[in-house]
């Protein structure tokens, strides 16, 4: 087998791992490091694969350039997250490439470190095992990518939602920057950089998650998270706190303020895309319980208790006019001292039902616990729930719950 062989053998090897395949990790290393070795020169950038052969058990890649030449005691500095030379603030950037470079290197049992500098030129080497624990086959290649491919394999990938609306509340820039470049493909993104104007922008926009650094100008993230959590009108949005205190005082007390989820600087992107990923596949599943079980309690939606009080008024609110067909959102939004829109969005984020939907699910399930009483007859039931009709009722009982009414009697 030839070098050039072997190193394509490496770029496409794997091993099973819980963020992403290591082929594409492996392209994630190489993308940052050329990108370095670019912005930071001068005039020169040499980028070579150093020479091996068939008896090595590593190959090495050479990343030169002669931009400012790395103080030796910043060899080791400029692999922490976030952390950036004064000499390289001019030019744009987060203080993530080098870490994360780093991370997947050692992941592919390989390393990635700074030489000592030569002829003013700094020195990154990268050296990768040409061999890993587990290898795609090369002449298999082609047909597993297409299997792949059609897949889809939907463990491995956040969730693409433009549907969902993320809100990053940061003061630095940078960082508030890499995160919008890193969601905006699968999120809709809107960023502030202190809590009021992240309040501001809660007013008009339609959020499903907050993501907040703590310590900020203004209205920092703790403050910002207890609003969010005590207003009704906010208090079904997950909150994220993401923070560089790291004391177990600062968690406990974003975690009385009603956070969702906690989160340490430096961190991994996967965790936080993993972490945006479970709260919405948690809402989801709390949603599609609540919907699908007859006698499930709007109540077990409630993620705060400001939804819980708001719930309990709207289901009393939606009872006292079961019969009445024409209720509508424009009624009850009334009824909830609310302006329609801050009603619609509010009934959208705690259910994912338009708050019509929502009128026609509570009006089911007050048939079911009716029926469940097992004082009234399907067409007394139907009545008393506002339809002429018994074969609508049926229909509507059947689409919602998956059994029909008089089958539901009797699995009880």
């Amino acid at each position: 087998m030839n070098d050039k062989s072997r190193l394509i053998r490496v770029l496409i090897s794997t091993k099973p791992s819980p963020v992403k395949p290591y082929a594409e990790a492996f392209r994630k290393i190489l993308s940052n490091l050329f990108s370095n070795a670019l912005k930071y020169a001068e005039k020169i950038v040499t980028i070579k694969l150093l020479p091996f052969n068939s008896d090595d058990n590593l190959f090495h890649i050479e990343f030169k350039n002669d931009g400012y030449v790395i103080p030796a005691e910043m060899k080791e500095k400029i692999f922490e997250p976030f952390y950036r030379l004064k000499q390289t603030e001019k030019f744009a950037g987060t203080g993530i490439g080098l870490p994360l470079s780093r991370s997947l290197s050692e992941l592919h049992k390989g390393k990635l470190e700074l030489k000592q500098p030569a002829d003013g030129f700094n020195i990154f080497l990268l050296s990768i095992p040409i061999h890993q624990e587990t290898e795609i086959n090369l002449d298999e290649y082609e047909t597993i990518e297409s299997e792949d491919s059609q897949e889809g394999t939907d463990e491995d990938l956040v969730t693409p939602s433009h549907n969902v609306s993320i809100l990053i509340v940061e003061d630095n820039k940078e960082i508030l920057n890499f995160l919008q470049k890193e969601l905006h493909n699968t999120y809709n993104i809107y960023k502030a950089t202190d809590g009021q104007q992240a309040f501001d922008i809660l007013k008009n926009e339609n959020i499903h998650i907050v993501i907040s650094d703590i310590m900020m100008p203004v209205m920092d993230g703790i403050e910002l998270c207890r609003r969010i959590k005590t207003d009704v009108h906010f208090s079904h949005i997950p909150v994220i706190l993401l923070t560089a205190k790291n004391t177990m005082q600062s968690k406990i007390k974003g975690l009385e303020n009603g956070a969702d989820a906690y989160i340490e600087k430096p961190f991994i992107l996967e965790h936080l895309l993993a972490q945006i990923k479970s709260l919405l596949v948690n809402r989801e599943n709390t949603q599609q319980y609540y919907a699908h079980s007859p006698l499930a309690h709007i109540k077990g939606i409630a993620c705060t208790n400001a939804d819980k009080e708001f719930l309990e008024r709207l289901q009393q609110a939606i009872e006292e006019n079961i019969t009445d067909m024409d209720l509508d959102v424009d009624t009850l939004a009334k009824m909830m001292n609310m302006s329609r829109g801050t009603f619609y969005r509010k009934i959208k984020g705690l259910s994912d039902f338009t708050p019509n939907e929502l009128i026609n699910i509570a009006r089911l399930k007050k048939a079911a616990e009716l029926l469940a009483e097992g004082k009234y007859k399907v067409t007394e039931v139907a009545n008393t729930v506002g339809y002429n009709l018994n074969s609508n009722f049926s229909r509507d009982f059947h689409r919602q719950f998956g059994v029909t009414p008089s089958n539901f009697v009797k699995n009880l």
